[in-house]
């Protein structure tokens, strides 16, 4: 059987979680001996095929053919060990090096199933994993052979803190394969997330009431019904990105949560600019090491009044928003947050030749 690289996740599908899929496709498609398991789906909605090969975890009365490889495992050597750690066992027996995305429950099961196999694995932190940590976070980054950030916030909170080393790698798009926006012919003001506080989405739907008719907001969530923002449901990725490519602003006031929580640096900002669209955000962690003045408009956070003007100017300067829309756009390339950056950051943290 092939050697190969497994590539760990809680879920899958998760339609907010495409920086995976991503990440898992353009190693793949470089010829990396990669594979996707994940423990759970999470989302219904059809999602684009990633290309390599992808293990889900039974569940119910799926459990029933996989016994007899579960007890074989189990027999390899008898432990009081879950399952789901006896299922990913199984997987890594064939794999030279596993990597989970996201230091939480995946990572902990990743790291007893290494454990017990005997192969090593890594680690990407992202937001709620190290802003809201779980009690296994120790022990998952004290035994990665190592540790990836996505934000210099993240590799310094992740010395300060943990002691830990990490790697920095940004995210990577496809900037040249993105539908290119013309912002300055759109009035309509984009947000994107999941309605957690973090989002920031109760501030979108009080912009929406204070603009009244003088533009379109537009918010793709799982958020209820929320007059006068037109509230779109969960979708796929390409849908996600034609609406992107028909904003003329993108808006995301994110927060720190009263749980900690807060956001590294949201994927569909780097989205937005990729296709040339300004965004309206804020300082938060690792925001500012990619947005400013020069390529949107950065306003405090829980600060309505001061989003507002920021868009109410954003919306009076089609020309600007232009502008700060293709700065955007060219600070991607010139930063390397692309996908061919990415893949050759991450071949060589998983000493893949």
């Amino acid at each position: 059987m092939p050697v190969v690289i497994l590539y760990v996740a809680r879920y899958h599908p998760a339609l907010t979680e495409t920086f995976v899929r991503d990440e898992v496709r353009a190693l793949y498609a470089a010829g990396v001996p990669v594979e996707l398991a994940a423990f759970d789906p999470r989302d219904t909605v059809p999602i684009e095929p990633i290309g390599a090969p992808v293990h889900m975890q039974p569940h119910r009365w799926g459990w029933l053919p996989a016994l007899p490889g579960l007890f074989v495992e189990w027999a390899r050597r008898p432990a009081l060990l879950s399952p789901r750690v006896l299922w990913l066992a199984g997987l890594l027996r064939r794999s030279r090096r596993a990597h989970v995305h996201f230091a939480g429950e995946a990572a902990e099961w990743t790291r007893l199933a290494c454990g017990r196999v005997g192969v090593t694995y890594s680690v990407t932190v992202h937001a709620v994993d190290i802003y809201k940590p779980r009690p296994g976070l120790v022990e998952v980054l004290r035994d990665a052979q190592a540790v990836v950030a996505m934000t210099e916030w993240n590799q310094r909170l992740l010395a300060e803190r943990w002691g830990v080393a990490a790697h920095l790698v940004r995210f990577g798009v496809d900037v040249a394969g993105t539908i290119e926006a013309q912002p300055a012919r759109s009035s309509t003001i984009l947000s994107v997330g999941r309605n957690v506080p973090k989002k920031g989405l109760d501030l979108v739907v009080g912009l929406a009431q204070a603009l009244g008719s003088q533009a379109q907001v537009r918010i793709i969530s799982d958020l209820a019904p929320s007059p006068p923002a037109w509230v779109l449901p969960l979708c796929d990725h390409a849908e996600v990105r034609r609406e992107i490519a028909n904003a003329g602003l993108f808006v995301l006031p994110c927060r720190q949560a009263a749980d900690g929580d807060m956001d590294g640096l949201p994927v569909v900002l780097v989205e937005a600019m990729a296709a040339g669209v300004p965004v309206v955000t804020t300082p938060i962690s690792g925001i500012p090491e990619l947005v400013d003045d020069e390529v949107g408009w950065v306003v405090p956070p829980e600060d309505p009044a001061a989003l507002l003007a920021a868009v109410r100017e954003a919306l009076a300067n089609p020309e600007e928003r232009g502008r700060r829309g293709a700065a955007g756009r060219r600070r991607l390339l010139e930063r390397g947050y692309t996908v061919a950056r990415l893949v050759i950051a991450m071949r060589d943290i998983l000493a893949v030749q």
